[in-house]
């Protein structure tokens, strides 16, 4: 667009406006300053022509943010690209008074779908011209990932609805390294993936029932393992696996009190399932080494981004 209006792109020309449950009022502010500007004779050549407006979800009400801007000039306005996690009621009233088109990006369509592949292969590419060096096992990793990415959407659609599906965005720091993309897919699943599936499908077994056959998503992961090296059992945590009676899956559901159902498996399937859960993430826990995970850079000072761009990338 910047290009098409003949400016270069300059410091300045895109500005991008991140959007958080706290920033409405200043959202509010800053739009109306725009419109002030292009409705101001001296209109400044420095007012940025593309505004990206980031997670616009977190606004309560879309037409109070924009309303500011209907006595606006357009021919002045800039460009405004609004990206949001699900469309709100207040949609068709931003088509008719403010000109805005709505363009779905779900993660089973392109160009999502084939985002993460191109993402993660490009990266790779990169990271071979800089050493030099083909690695046909990282080759193999970095086909994987974005096949694990489709497998637990494919679960969750399965168990709840596509409204729950992750996003790409939770993958794309994977290491470039065989040694440090195990360790970073390690700590992915068993602190990010499982903890957001087991809430994901516990709520959609209670709004929608069961509607497939129960099938650990674990079970596929570990059945295509692209690490061909594995370290002994005491010094790797392992891969935590989703149980039917953790998730409260019919026919495996806790009985509650006053309550009658199905018995549960005998065994470990009694007490609470979330509590459960927690055990045996503690456990996985304590079979981490602290030298192993010294060598992924990433798994240490992003962890807490890691587990909320899961929950923030469900679309």
């Amino acid at each position: 667009m910047v290009l098409r209006e003949g400016r270069e792109l300059s410091d300045g020309v895109i500005a991008t406006f991140n959007v958080d449950h706290k920033s409405s009022k200043e959202l509010r502010q800053y739009l109306s300053n725009l419109a002030d500007q292009c409705n101001s004779k001296n209109n400044s050549v420095d007012m940025p022509l593309v505004i990206i407006l980031d997670n616009l979800h977190h606004v309560s009400s879309l037409g109070d943010i924009f309303n500011g801007l209907l006595n606006c000039k357009y021919h002045k306005c800039p460009y405004i690209i609004g990206t949001m996690n699900q469309a709100t009621s207040s949609t068709p009233n931003l088509q008719l008074h403010h000109n805005f088109r709505w363009v779905l990006c779900a993660n089973h369509t392109e160009p999502v779908k084939g985002f993460l592949g191109r993402y993660l292969r490009r990266k790779l590419i990169e990271t071979e011209m800089t050493n030099r060096v083909r690695n046909v096992e990282l080759v193999k990793i970095i086909d994987w990932i974005p096949k694990v990415w489709q497998h637990l959407n494919r679960f969750l659609e399965a168990h709840s609805s596509s409204d729950v599906t992750i996003g790409p965005r939770l993958f794309l720091s994977c290491p470039m390294d065989v040694d440090g993309s195990r360790v970073w897919f390690t700590d992915l699943w068993n602190y990010s993936i499982i903890p957001y599936l087991l809430e994901a499908v516990r709520e959609g077994l209670q709004l929608y029932g069961r509607r497939a056959p129960w099938e650990d998503p674990a079970k596929w992961v570990m059945d295509t393992y692209p690490w061909t090296t594995v370290p002994q059992q005491h010094e790797w945590p392992p891969l935590l696996q989703l149980r039917p009676e953790d998730v409260g899956f019919d026919g495996y559901s806790v009985p509650r009190e006053g309550t009658s159902s199905k018995q549960a498996p005998s065994g470990d399937g009694e007490g609470d399932p979330l509590m459960n859960m927690l055990m045996r993430l503690q456990e996985a826990a304590n079979y981490s080494s602290p030298q192993s995970y010294d060598s992924d850079s990433n798994s240490n000072s992003h962890q807490d981004d890691i587990l909320d761009s899961s929950l923030e990338s469900a679309l």
